[in-house]
């Protein structure tokens, strides 16, 4: 009797919690290569229609955050839903991280997202893959592994038994992107801006506690002097990792997927209308008085 009184009371007073919504769960796990004996794998969202016959399906591949020290693919299981229901095979990667595995970093760490993409590349036929639609993503320290599959090219930050097919992608999705401690100059990315890279799209929070604005402004202007494609979209109020989409309720969450599906519809690297719906409550952000868009 007093446990159900006590319950009543707590929800007369309103001191309950509704457990957090689940996350989408992957369909598939696809190890990409093995290293000293571990494997190393991505975790797989198919679109409606994956395994028919003859069909292939543009790629998105994700690099969570965490100083190459922690975090989770599962960081991106929410984004990899959303590019399934867009006809995307999505996926979030693991890699070696710091502690765990005794490795040096983010060299390490590099040479795996450079290994994944180059497994989906050599294996593309069997996954069902377009080779020349592969979008490759990351936040904070996935945001610089993300983009030095793009801009560092040097072969010690690949593994030298890797298939000799291309890391690049065919364009970028950079959250936070994180190389303004951590990184020796031969791997920081803005070093290595030049012409004819692949199209980018930056993400970052005017109040975000490690990156300055001025970076990745700067980085984006250096792209776009090279004749190169870039967007920087500053969401106003957001933090680190602002953009997260654990937290359905997130408004930058439902933000960035909007600019991103446009931005990759115009790069000729999706077709069709955005599948995004807000849940209810989630308001629209309006350009000026939540973010600023630099183009």
């Amino acid at each position: 009797m007093k446990i159900k009184t006590s319950l009543l009371i707590l929800l007369a007073c309103g001191l309950t919690h509704a457990a957090p919504a689940p996350l989408p769960q992957p369909d598939k796990s696809w190890t990409y290569k093995t290293v000293a004996g571990k494997d190393l794998s991505m975790d797989v969202f198919l679109p409606e229609g994956y395994g028919e016959p003859g069909r292939t399906f543009p790629f998105l591949l994700y690099f969570h955050g965490g100083s190459w020290d922690k975090g989770s693919p599962a960081n991106h299981y929410p984004d990899c839903a959303y590019w399934a229901k867009r006809g995307m095979v999505a996926a979030s990667a693991h890699y070696r991280l710091r502690t765990r595995d005794k490795v040096q970093v983010p060299l390490e760490c590099l040479k795996d997202a450079k290994a994944a993409i180059r497994f989906v590349r050599a294996n593309a036929k069997e996954l069902q893959i377009d080779p020349e639609r592969m979008v490759v993503a990351g936040d904070s320290a996935g945001g610089m592994l993300a983009a030095s599959t793009a801009l560092i090219e040097s072969d010690a930050t690949s593994h030298p038994d890797d298939p000799e097919v291309s890391c690049v992608p065919n364009a970028l999705i950079l959250h936070c992107p994180y190389w303004q401690t951590g990184c020796t100059p031969e791997l920081t990315p803005p070093n290595f801006v030049r012409p004819g890279l692949p199209p980018m799209i930056l993400f970052l929070g005017d109040s975000d506690q490690a990156i300055p604005v001025e970076s990745i402004k700067q980085f984006h202007e250096s792209l776009k002097s090279k004749g190169n494609v870039s967007e920087f979209h500053l969401g106003i109020g957001g933090k680190h990792g602002f953009a997260n989409g654990a937290n359905p309720k997130n408004p930058f969450f439902y933000w960035v997927l909007g600019l991103q599906d446009d931005f990759l519809v115009r790069q000729g690297i999706l077709a069709g209308t955005p599948a995004m719906e807000r849940p209810p409550g989630v308001r629209e952000l309006l350009e000026g008085a939540d973010f600023t868009s630099y183009r």
